[in-house]
């Protein structure tokens, strides 16, 4: 009886806390692996620990309802007319793997792009199965929501402890990676690792509309990693997550103090042991480069706007939606080249670009992996313009739900601040998912007599 009541009240605060961390010892297996080894093995662990976590949750899903039988099925239509939020997931799970079958590439776009990206539609139908089973939780149990935001504040305190050591030994704490990369933790990138960070203050910020002495001290620690990535990005996002303490002064000038002493702890750690890893914080070429990444994105998504491109088929075309000029300009801003002397676009792999360098040599340029850098075009790039509409559908419901349980949906709001210039890697969609059904169970329970205290 307790292992069950245990496994009902921390089953998906423990998912949420740990998938972040989830890796696989590439390197003490293999040591000449190559990022192609270490980011599809991560993927693998991921998926498999996610599978097993549904096999529990739907178990203790199944027994909570013994009287259930599967001529009940009929009434659920109705059950969903009830739930909107598990409704527009479902359909969302659903239509990524229909529009699959009408890729170009419909087995890539069922498991996922190259390199394990994360994005094929298998992976994201069981990611809606992580959201439908928090949110059914979350009903029969109204703590649940505040568990799982305590459970990421605790993940993300313990990520930035890993950071900060990363920093101060000049050497990763999973993987072996230059200095100039660090920190990176468990993450492909110090970018994508900053994001998680500004997930986490953003659920913080939640918490410190009321005084609180543990959340300061958390916020202290994440900011201090912050800081350590020199994302500027992240600092814009918490700025616009930092505005829902308006009115409460008091708090705004503690949390800002804070943060800003954090930040600065960082970027002071890593300019006196780390200084390969800095970083300008005004830098107008990533503006301009992101800037050609969003006009191609959008060429993608008005050539396939219903269905959508799916999984890695918009990675093999992504060129043709840009003019000559423009690719020019793209090519100069991210590699240093003079200029693209041929485009090779070829089925079934990545494009191979030609390129004159500055000292009239030329060499071969590629992007095995192209990503929009904007969360909501790379879902309307993979699942149609369909299927954003469900995720904006979700976030509707998150918006809803900021009155009765603040924390899961600043988090939401600021870390989706944040995917406006960047996306969410599989490294944290597992715990994006989890959080985004509590949020979403949170906006169903408003208005009932239940209280999440």
């Amino acid at each position: 009886m307790f292992s069950r009541t245990f496994l009902h009240q921390w089953l998906w605060p423990i998912y949420a806390a740990i998938y972040v961390f989830l890796f696989y010892p590439t390197f003490l297996v293999n040591p000449g692996a190559n990022l192609s080894n270490v980011l599809s093995e991560g993927y693998l662990v991921r998926a498999y620990v996610t599978a097993l976590f549904l096999l529990v949750g739907f178990t203790l899903e199944w027994s909570a309802h013994p009287q259930l039988q599967l001529s009940d099925a009929r009434y659920l239509s109705r059950a969903l007319r009830h739930h909107p939020a598990i409704a527009l997931a479902l359909f969302y799970g659903l239509w990524s793997v229909i529009t699959s079958f009408l890729a170009l590439e419909p087995i890539a776009a069922l498991t996922g792009s190259f390199y394990g990206s994360g994005d094929g539609a298998l992976f994201s139908l069981a990611l809606i199965g992580v959201f439908v089973l928090v949110y059914l939780q979350a009903l029969r149990d109204p703590e649940l929501p505040r568990r799982l935001a305590w459970a990421v504040v605790i993940s993300g305190v313990v990520m930035a402890l890993l950071a900060i050591i990363e920093i101060i030994t000049r050497q990763g704490v999973l993987y072996p990676i230059h200095p100039g990369s660090l920190p990176m933790v468990s993450f492909p990138q110090k970018g994508h690792l900053a994001g998680f960070f500004v997930l986490v203050i953003g659920i913080l910020f939640g918490f410190l509309r009321q005084p609180s002495r543990i959340a300061i001290p958390a916020l202290l620690a994440v900011s201090v990693a912050l800081g350590l990535t020199f994302n500027r990005t992240a600092l814009l996002a918490i700025g616009f997550g930092w505005l829902w303490l308006l009115g409460k002064w008091r708090q705004m000038f503690v949390v800002a103090t804070v943060i800003a002493s954090g930040l600065s702890m960082g970027w002071l750690m890593v300019g006196t042991l780390n200084s390969e890893g800095e970083r300008p914080l005004i830098n107008n070429t990533t503006v301009q480069t992101r800037y050609y990444i969003w006009k191609a994105a959008m060429g993608g998504i008005l050539e396939r706007p219903l269905t959508g491109w799916g999984a890695g088929q918009f990675d093999m075309v992504w060129p043709k939606f840009l003019s000559e000029e423009e690719l020019n300009r793209y090519a100069q801003m991210e590699w240093g080249v003079k200029r693209v002397k041929d485009v090779f676009l070829t089925p079934r792999a990545s494009p191979v670009l030609l390129v004159e360098q500055t000292d009239g040599t030329v060499a071969i340029k590629g992007v095995s992996v192209w990503k929009a850098h904007n969360q909501f075009l790379d879902i309307a790039l993979l699942r149609g313009l369909v299927g954003l509409l469900c995720y904006l559908g979700l976030l509707w419901y998150v918006f809803l739900s900021i009155r009765k349980f603040p924390p899961l949906a600043m988090g939401l709001i600021t870390y989706h601040a944040f995917l406006l210039s960047w996306f969410a890697p599989f490294h944290i969609e597992g715990t994006l998912w989890a959080v985004l059904g509590g949020a979403c169970a949170v906006a169903s329970l408003t208005g009932r007599r239940t209280n999440i205290t």
